[in-house]
């Protein structure tokens, strides 16, 4: 089938394959898979280093399809029905594609994939998002930094921290990231770290406990101190 000889060459990154078949048909153009994703979500899903092919080929499959009339929005509701992504959101969780993320920003795409960004803790396409307008602090139930804490992605949540994250935002049970953190027992370091930028031990949770409450029934007192 047409439709699936497309989508084949598109997972491929195959130009020459794409410009023929949408020369010869260009009603090939708005075809999606079975998930929803058309041809921009699936080129920017692509990932080059499996294909041992350099980023700039993945960019030219873009503009071709960008330039052919897709809309670099190219909006799809995640299948829980919770989130819209676009075409951004699949070269940062997917594609893990720098080149992508500078081509799609500069060609007008909404900067989102904060979260797929931190979980990969890839602290440039971060600050690209970032620094193209993503709101650092938006809210799925956790921020992106509170997920990278969560997550044990420390690098990211300290750049997020760094960045302006609210790292004091609170959970639908009211917890913090020290919370979390003296819950699960990170390492102390970590904990005086946040303190220092800002962090309280004094804000409580929905049950009334605050982390420095928390962190005083533990026997190992090096948690009392990290918070003090």
């Amino acid at each position: 089938m047409s439709k699936t000889r497309i989508i084949e060459a598109v997972r491929k990154l195959d130009l020459q394959s794409i410009k023929k078949q949408l020369d010869d048909n260009p009603s090939l153009l708005p075809v999606v898979d079975r998930k929803g994703r058309n041809l921009l979500h699936l080129a920017c899903s692509t990932q080059c280093g499996e294909l041992n092919i350099a980023e700039a080929v993945s960019a030219r499959v873009v503009t071709f399809l960008l330039n052919r009339g897709l809309d670099v929005e190219s909006p799809l509701v995640t299948s829980d029905g919770c989130d819209t992504v676009n075409a951004l959101w699949f070269a940062v969780a997917r594609g893990r594609n720098r080149t992508l993320v500078k081509l799609l920003i500069k060609r007008g795409a909404t900067p989102n994939g904060l979260y797929a960004a931190g979980w990969w803790e890839d602290l440039e396409i971060l600050d690209l998002l970032i620094r193209a307008g993503a709101p650092i602090d938006v809210a799925g139930g956790e921020t992106p930094f509170l997920a990278c804490w969560n997550w044990r992605k420390f690098k990211a949540a300290k750049f997020l921290a760094l960045k302006g994250a609210d790292v004091n935002f609170q959970d639908a049970k009211g917890k913090t990231a020290l919370h979390h953190g003296v819950q699960k027992e990170f390492d102390p370091s970590l904990l005086r770290w946040l303190v220092r930028q800002g962090a309280s031990p004094d804000i409580k949770d929905n049950e009334g406990v605050s982390a420095w409450m928390r962190a005083s029934r533990k026997r190992d007192k090096r948690f009392v101190a990290a918070l003090s």
